[in-house]
């Protein structure tokens, strides 16, 4: 809360003292001149006395008086008019405004959210309420500042003192009982007269001064006189004849005055002493309400309401302009004064406001005086025995005289009541009763009515009893004084005096106070009362004020503050706008001093005050309300309340020439979310760019900002996190031009993300290293063409020279209006740097920017670097669009991109929702309007753009035209006047990007603090000339069948400055396309996609060998000479074959290529292309590979190494499809290095169709190859379902086959170790995975299978044929393979369970499928016996197991027959089904029942063995369990663990019949 300097009780002392007057002679008056002080201003400061007195009550009981304050005045001292009264309050306010020095005085409260700094004090208030008591006019209903005695004042220079002093006081006495004059006023009729002697030491005799004062006191008495003795030496005469000693070097002396004389005096030539209603400033340069006209009108502005009068301008002047223009205004106050004024209230203003025509002409004296006054310092000669000899005289004065005669008449006045006492109870309360007279008729004439008061005779009662009571507490005899009041306020109600009444009760509740007695309560319903009746009642505001001021003091002092608060409030009225907005201002810090601060009603009551402060003419002070408001409503979401006070607060700070505050206050309106209309917008953007253009032309003027320095804007919002930078040439063509595509590359179209940008690098890096032999080179970055926020921007980007280098700037316009920015550019800085190579720089000029306007570097900054500017931007209501500006790069160097430059202005609101385009054009140099300096605000002709829309697909910021288009459709229509979307005000500017990088989190100081990274992708180089590569492809197909093979052309073009080679392509699909092998001219031109070979007889078709091809995802692209020369193009051809699976796929493809003259900066270029094609399902191709169970020892084994393939077809293609009916097999080719294939089932040259959701199956075989191939062939072998057979080893059925073995290197992990730390393999280790690799031989196929198609095609231009091909790969035995994906199964999750359950462990080993297929096995035996059991029970019959080793090493064989031995066990832990043993028709195997062996790798081995039979019957001979493994050692010596040892796969039941002969 603001505190006062006082106490309420020093308050309430120091406003209530007895009244003394003083009359000078011309003599006297003379010597107090010399010290620039008349008398009455030089005792003033002395006048309170600082030591206690005492004076005795009618009972004679002695009451102490402390801190006793004499007001001393001229005895011809008149009351000033209203309008003078008016001045004096204002500047009283005005001159004394708060401090805004750093380290002044405040208060810092935190209540909830709120951080609230206010003023500690407010010296303005006190200064009006002191003032306000000195002008408040006398009255007749009390006594407090009627004049109780007189001091009559004589030089001792004069020639006759005592008949001076004779005739002062004869003066007096006719002023007081003959002359009709209204003022002054006293007290009693014999007044007390003191008589002082002022002797000037320094010119006056002494002896002649005691002479005369010996005879004052023989006539006036001792206690009725004083000798003053002053000094009025100068300074240079005290050092020469000084006999008090230090005491006369005035230099250092104390001030006393400076508190007691009007500041205004002193400080007339302040310069804030012209912020009252009288200010002189220039109001009329800024617009006070804006009205919004046709666009062609421009701004209308209406004269504000301040005039230069010194009073308050009257409610009803601003009721008359509201009038005028109602639909004008922009924006008011909520408590703007209505039209509707009651005429009581209008009269009353009118009447407080009128003043007569010699009021001008006296305070234009007084401000005459007062400046002469203040050049001169006052009390100059004083020294401190002359302060003495003043304060000696004051307490003289006091003690000797005042109180003595003040104690006589408080006597006297109590002896006349009580005297009077009896006959005022019983007759004339008798007479009132029984005769119904009242005591108005009983005083006759004594009483009258007056406006709801009475007047009284002197000889009155109520009159002896309210002097009594006004004596009593001039005199601090308080309890005395509230009797008197309580007494005489019952009188006074009976009477209806209400004047009276009002001041008894006043002064009856400050007794009680005054008193402190913990005994009697305060009354503040006394004061609610008397508030109520000076101001409804009797009409009288100024006593109702006083009141106000007195009864909040005290409220305050005991902590009331509510109800002091509703006081201050209750007072605020029309009549006077200062002293409401006083009174505002204290309710307002009455609820921030509450136990619970009351925030929000404390800033409302700020904004009424400030409200009043500007209608009072207080700027200062109501910017400051307005300041001290913001504080609550900032941030809160009070959008219109915001909006309100940075309004007003602008307009104040512009009329107080604070342009820079102003522009913050109007910049706030703009750029904070705001709710108000379209229209107030408007108003809103163009007030902030008439203050904008003042500040800049100031600042500019006055040397704060440097000439054509561009300043900051604050519309639109740039998103500078959304800026995007592209450093590659956008192609300006469609991507697609009717059977050429053009590689996309990188553009500003397509969104940017972290995994999309992730892909491109990891294909660049795999490009790089394939380039550096496997390795990224040290200074390897990842070349990222277009840089954003998902971009990794620490390191500075480079771009070319000569190539256009893309800038994206977001702009969002927050308003409801459309925004026009003009002249939209580019500002930059460039360091020329010529790159002489690695290392090596030659730093050419200094740096060059477009920044500054200087004529002689703009030249030279447009031959650097050509810059776009965009004639005309516009930014719809509430709208986020992006600007593309391009900058080309003439020079190397060093590049910064600062931000950008526009011009700022408004558009109509009334046109918001009009579509308009952007108007794109580079100029070379930079355009003249930055030549111009900012700070001038251009008014220039409308521009009107026609209504056109910008065609689709064409960007409005990349037009190549520089005009408008013209409607295309539409029928003509009559000439309309043109929009306007500029306006006639606009401002030059700039914003400046800054983007804030990532944050840093790798270190434990980063992720403890905030730290940000550096983000450079505005920094970039400009390196030397690099080629410049495009790529179109020719009939590239955007829809394929799944397998389906096309070929196309792909056109490289180098379009840059140097030579270019080492181009390479990387794909993450180069299953996808092929550039083939070097190829015949024949086969180039021929219509055929495959090659074909002419067939012999009736052969299914060749085996031919070829190559292994080792396919990566990189390519190196085969150009004639491995080079294109700047502005050379090639062409190749390009098979493409469709993805495998249906539906959209996208392929990647980045071309990478060098220069062939090595750039310092820029290693290598990519280009970036990504093909959408869209698959369609064909046909499904299964294929299984089975191994031959038969087994057998001759001299030809293929049949023991043979494979059967068994190959299923269905065609995929739905039968209602009617563009394509059926597929036809031409050929089926199978590609390994160990086998070959032939047919089984089918025949070849037959015609093999399959319609419509149909499936075909067909069996082949498998040998093993006679002659081995070397380690890097394949075998290919054709079975042919066509005339031709297709040369399946060369482009592109080979080229395919080899890029559907194409497996993805797996992406390293950084947890891996670097190959220099990786440990030298185990030796264990190794030889284990050998073995297992040995193993895994027996179930290794290593065979791919091609089936080779063609399907005719119906479409909208024909038929035509189409081919292709499906890849299938078979890798181990009894392993389905499908060219379809097959789903993957849906994992069922466990039950969750709450306790732990116990692992089982697992064998891994038992489980292996490989080692049931190490061996295979044959019984031979005849198919049926015959034996004649009778004759003989048992019959023998002789078995032969063949068995063969089918792995790649030596193999231990166990072979058992009895389930019952020991090796069981064994059977219990094989994953292969075993069929039920069956116990009955039982036989014996009577020799080999357990045999041991081992075999060689690929050996076969014949068993001889014998088996018994007792009865007839059917009996399963191959019912035998063969285990097989591998063993330590060779040949005898082995040594067998017969538990590692794995079941082999049983074969089919081998039958014989046993029959009885006999």
């Amino acid at each position: 809360m603001a505190k006062c300097s006082q106490t309420a009780r020093e308050f309430i002392q120091n406003a209530f003292g007895p009244a003394v007057a003083v009359q000078c002679s011309p003599d006297a008056e003379q010597v107090c001149q010399k010290n620039n002080l008349s008398f009455v201003e030089m005792v003033r400061p002395f006048c309170k006395l600082t030591t206690e007195a005492h004076v005795r009550d009618p009972t004679n009981q002695v009451h102490v008086i402390h801190n006793l304050r004499i007001i001393m005045s001229e005895m011809d001292t008149q009351q000033p008019v209203p309008a003078m009264a008016r001045k004096m309050l204002n500047d009283a306010v005005s001159n004394t405004q708060p401090q805004t020095v750093e380290g002044s005085r405040a208060d810092f409260i935190t209540v909830g959210e709120y951080n609230l700094q206010l003023n500690s004090s407010t010296p303005w208030f006190e200064a009006y309420r002191d003032t306000f008591l000195q002008v408040l006019p006398l009255s007749d209903h009390e006594y407090l500042r009627h004049l109780v005695a007189c001091v009559c004042v004589v030089s001792s220079k004069h020639t006759d003192p005592m008949a001076e002093f004779t005739r002062l006081s004869q003066q007096q006495h006719e002023l007081q009982h003959t002359s009709q004059a209204k003022y002054p006023k006293w007290f009693t009729p014999n007044t007390y007269k003191y008589y002082v002697l002022i002797h000037d030491v320094a010119e006056g005799d002494d002896s002649r001064a005691e002479e005369v004062f010996k005879g004052m006191k023989s006539s006036y008495g001792q206690n009725g006189c004083h000798l003053l003795k002053v000094n009025s030496r100068p300074l240079s005469s005290a050092k020469e004849n000084s006999a008090g000693g230090p005491e006369t070097m005035t230099g250092n002396l104390p001030d006393p005055w400076s508190q007691f004389l009007n500041k205004k005096d002193v400080e007339h030539d302040s310069p804030d002493s012209g912020q009252s209603g009288h200010s002189t400033e220039n109001t009329d340069t800024f617009p006070d309400k804006v009205t919004e006209t046709e666009p062609d009108q421009g701004v209308t502005v209406t004269p504000p309401p301040e005039t230069n009068s010194v009073h308050d301008p009257p409610a009803e002047a601003s009721s008359e302009e509201e009038q005028k223009e109602p639909e004008a205004e922009v924006i008011s106050h909520p408590l703007e004064q209505s039209d509707d004024e009651p005429e009581l209230s209008r009269s009353r203003a009118e009447t407080e406001d009128s003043y007569n025509a010699n009021s001008t002409d006296t305070m234009n004296q007084l401000n005459e005086a007062a400046r002469r006054k203040g050049n001169v310092p006052h009390g100059l000669y004083l020294t401190l025995s002359d302060h003495d000899r003043l304060r000696i005289f004051a307490h003289e004065f006091a003690v000797r005289g005042l109180l003595p005669h003040i104690e006589r008449t408080i006597r006297l006045l109590n002896e006349q009541l009580a005297s009077r006492k009896g006959l005022h109870r019983s007759f004339f309360s008798a007479t009132k009763k029984w005769f119904g007279g009242s005591k108005q008729a009983e005083k006759g004439s004594g009483v009258q009515t007056n406006n709801g008061g009475g007047i009284y005779s002197e000889a009155s009662a109520e009159v002896q009893l309210r002097k009594l009571g006004d004596l009593c507490f001039l005199v601090q005899m308080y309890d005395l004084a509230y009797t008197s009041y309580h007494t005489a306020k019952r009188d006074y109600t009976n009477d209806h005096a209400w004047m009276h009444a009002a001041g008894s009760l006043e002064m009856a509740a400050l007794s009680v106070f005054m008193q402190g007695s913990p005994q009697r309560q305060y009354p503040s319903h006394y004061m609610d009362s008397a508030i109520q009746m000076y101001n409804q009642t009797c009409k009288n505001p100024q006593f109702a004020t006083r009141t106000t001021l007195l009864s909040t003091e005290i409220l305050k002092s005991m902590s009331l503050l509510g109800d002091a608060a509703m006081q201050f409030i209750k007072m605020t009225s029309e009549d006077s706008d200062l002293r409401s907005a006083l009174l505002l201002e204290q309710a307002a810090h009455c609820f921030t001093s509450m136990k619970m601060p009351m925030v929000r009603k404390y800033a409302f009551h700020m904004i009424l005050a400030g409200h009043r402060f500007s209608k009072a003419g207080q700027r200062k002070h109501a910017l400051r309300s307005y300041s001290q408001a913001m504080q609550i409503y900032k941030g809160k979401s009070w959008t219109l309340a915001e909006d309100h006070i940075n309004f007003t607060i602008g307009r104040q700070s512009f009329n107080l020439k604070q342009l820079e505050n102003a522009v913050s206050a109007f910049r706030h309106l703009l750029i904070n979310e705001s709710k108000q209309t379209p229209n107030q917008q408007t108003a809103f953007l163009r007030e902030y760019l008439f203050v904008f253009k003042h500040w800049l032309t100031t600042s500019v003027n006055e040397g704060t900002m440097v000439p054509g320095t561009l300043p900051q804007l604050p519309l639109p919002y740039i998103r500078s996190a959304d800026t995007r930078v592209l450093l590659c040439q956008e192609s300006q063509f469609p991507t697609t031009t009717g059977s050429r595509t053009r590689a996309t590359s990188v553009s500003l179209e397509q969104p940017l993300d972290r995994p999309t940008l992730q892909k491109w690098i990891e294909l660049e890096d795999l490009a790089v290293r394939v380039a550096n032999d496997g390795s990224l080179p040290a200074s390897y970055r990842p070349t990222v063409q277009c840089l954003g926020k998902c971009s990794n921007n620490s390191h500075r980007p480079v771009c070319v020279v000569g190539e256009t280098l893309t800038v994206e700037v977001v702009f969002s316009n927050p308003l409801r209006i459309p925004l026009v920015l003009s002249d939209l550019l580019l500002i930059w800085r460039f360091v020329p740097i010529k790159y002489m190579g690695p290392g090596g720089e030659d730093k050419q000029h200094d740096m060059i920017t477009n920044e500054n306007i200087e004529p002689g570097k703009m030249s030279l900054a447009g031959e650097v670097l050509h810059t776009q500017v965009i004639k005309e931007f516009v930014l719809a209501a509430q709208e986020t669009k992006p600007a593309q500006l391009i900058l080309v790069p003439q020079q190397t160097g060093e590049l910064r991109i600062l931000g950008v430059a526009y011009s700022l202005g408004g558009g109509s609101s009334q046109h918001q929702h009009v579509s308009t385009s952007g108007i794109a054009g580079l100029h070379t140099p930079p355009p003249s309007p930055q030549t111009q300096p900012p700070s001038v605000v251009t008014q220039q002709p409308m521009l009107s753009p026609s209504p056109t829309v910008t065609p689709p697909g064409t960007s409005p910021l990349t037009s190549s035209s520089n005009q408008l288009v013209p409607p295309t459709t539409g029928s003509p229509k009559p000439p309309a006047k043109k929009p306007s979307y500029i306006s006639s005000v606009y401002v030059r500017g700039k914003q400046e990007l800054e983007i804030q990088g990532p944050r840093l989190n790798s270190t434990k100081q980063e992720r403890c603090s905030t730290i940000y990274g550096s983000d450079r992708r505005l920094d970039p180089i400009v390196a030397p000339p690099m080629p410049l590569l495009e790529v179109s492809f020719l009939n590239f197909p955007t829809a394929l069948l799944c397998g389906e093979v096309q070929q196309t052309l792909v056109e490289f073009t180098n379009t840059g400055k140097c030579v270019l080679h080492r181009l390479r392509v990387a794909s993450s699909n180069p299953e996808f396309f092929s550039f083939g092998i070097t190829q015949p001219e024949e086969q180039r031109t021929s219509k055929y996609i495959y090659k074909t070979l002419p067939l012999d007889g009736d052969e299914c078709g060749k085996a031919l060998s070829a190559k292994m091809c080792n396919v990566t995802n990189v390519i190196d692209v085969p150009l004639p000479d491995g080079t294109l020369a700047p502005g050379a193009t090639a062409c190749l051809p390009m098979w493409v074959r469709g993805v495998s699976t249906s539906g959209v796929h996208e392929i990647d493809f980045l071309f990478y290529y060098e220069s062939l003259d090595k750039s310092p900066k820029m290693s290598h270029r990519v280009l970036h292309h990504t093909a959408v094609v869209q698959t369609s399902n064909s046909l499904c191709i299964r294929a299984e590979a089975q191994r031959s169970r038969l087994a057998q020892v001759s001299a030809h084994q293929d049949d023991t190494n043979c494979l059967v393939i068994n190959l299923g077809m269905e065609n995929l293609n739905q039968i209602h499809d009617s563009n394509i009916t059926e597929f036809t097999i031409l050929q089926v080719s199978a590609a390994s290095p160990v086998w070959t294939l032939t047919p089984i089932s089918t025949q070849c040259n037959i015609d093999m169709r399959i319609n419509g959701k149909e499936s075909i199956l067909m069996c082949f075989k498998a040998q093993k190859l006679k002659t081995p191939c070397a380690e890097d062939e394949v075998v290919f072998t054709n079975i042919v379902y066509n005339k031709e057979q297709i040369d399946s080893s060369v482009t592109p059925c080979s080229d395919f086959y080899f890029r559907s073995l194409y497996v993805a290197p797996p992406r390293p992990s950084p947890s891996d170790p670097s190959p220099a730390l990786e440990q030298p393999p185990d030796e264990a280790k190794v030889a284990e995975d050998q073995s297992k690799a040995e193993l895994e031989a027996a179930t290794k196929v290593q065979l791919s299978l091609m089936v080779i198609w063609k399907a005719f095609v119906v479409d909208d231009t024909g038929s035509h044929v189409i081919t292709g091909q499906h890849h299938l790969t078979l890798d181990h035995l009894d392993k389905p393979a499908s060219s379809l994906a097959e789903p993957e199964p849906v994992v069922e999750q466990p039950p969750i369970t709450f306790t732990k359950q116990e692992e089982t462990a697992v064998d891994q080993g038992a489980g292996d499928e490989n080692l049931s297929q190490l061996v295979k096995y044959t019984v031979n035996h005849p198919k049926e016996s015959k034996h004649t059991f009778s004759t003989d029970r048992l019959c023998v019959v002789g078995v032969t197991l063949v068995v063969h080793n089918c792995s790649g090493c030596e193999l231990y064989i166990q072979v058992e027959t009895d389930p019952t031995s020991q090796n069981g066990a064994l059977m219990l832990k094989s994953p292969v089904h075993q069929p039920a043993i069956s116990y009955l028709n039982t036989f014996t195997w009577i020799s080999g029942a357990a045999l041991g062996f081992t075999l060689a790798a690929g050996e076969t081995r014949q068993l001889t063995m014998e088996a018994c039979f007792c009865r007839p019957g059917v009996y399963n001979l191959s019912n035998i369990n063969i285990f097989a493994g591998r063993g330590a050692g060779k040949g005898a010596d082995v040594q067998v663990n017969l538990e590692e040892l794995a079941l082999q796969r049983q074969n089919a039941p081998s039958l014989m019949v046993v029959s009885n002969s006999g």
